[in-house]
């Protein structure tokens, strides 16, 4: 889909089309809204000011912004990573870890908070590519691209990775 930025009501369209996408990809990779938020931002940000940057005839748009949204959350995790010495005592472990009950009280829907707290047992690949799947609407191949695992790879990923949140959600009913 192309847009015509010189309007700003294609903003606002553009906004209104990838918002909901991009937000819950975001989220059910960090798990955690507020940092969620901020990411969010920060990627509609650059969108706007690489725009110029976007080549249609490269990729298509839906692409260029989830790729947009992959770097930014890499560049988020290489910054907040913590580094600590085995030597340090007294660190408490949960500065280093999502409070889950407190962001599934952030989520009002029962069912919701259920497939959050099955999405943490998940490894980090298995939720980029379930997220990239469900929520950015992707097919195995952009997938690939995106993440630049390898297209089989990514199958598996979110095969096993669905696999295992059946298996989470029946044993919680």
């Amino acid at each position: 889909m192309l847009y015509d930025f010189g309007r700003e009501s294609e903003f606002e369209r553009m906004y209104e089309d990838y918002f909901s996408k991009i937000y819950n990809y975001i989220f059910y990779r960090l798990l955690h809204r507020e940092q969620t938020e901020e990411l969010v931002s920060d990627i509609f940000l650059k969108v706007v000011v690489h725009l110029d940057s976007f080549q249609p005839g490269k990729a298509s748009f839906n692409t260029w912004i989830f790729t947009i949204a992959r770097n930014l959350l890499t560049d988020y995790y290489r910054k907040s990573k913590i580094i600590i010495s085995i030597d340090d005592e007294g660190f408490p472990e949960s500065a280093l870890a999502v409070d889950i009950d407190q962001q599934c009280r952030l989520i009002e829907d029962e069912e919701r908070q259920e497939l959050y707290r099955a999405l943490v047992l998940l490894n980090d690949q298995q939720r980029n590519v379930i997220a990239l799947n469900y929520y950015g609407g992707f097919n195995n191949r952009e997938i690939s691209r995106i993440t630049g695992i390898n297209e089989s790879t990514v199958s598996s990923l979110c095969t096993r990775g669905i696999k295992k949140l059946q298996t989470l959600l029946n044993a919680t009913r």
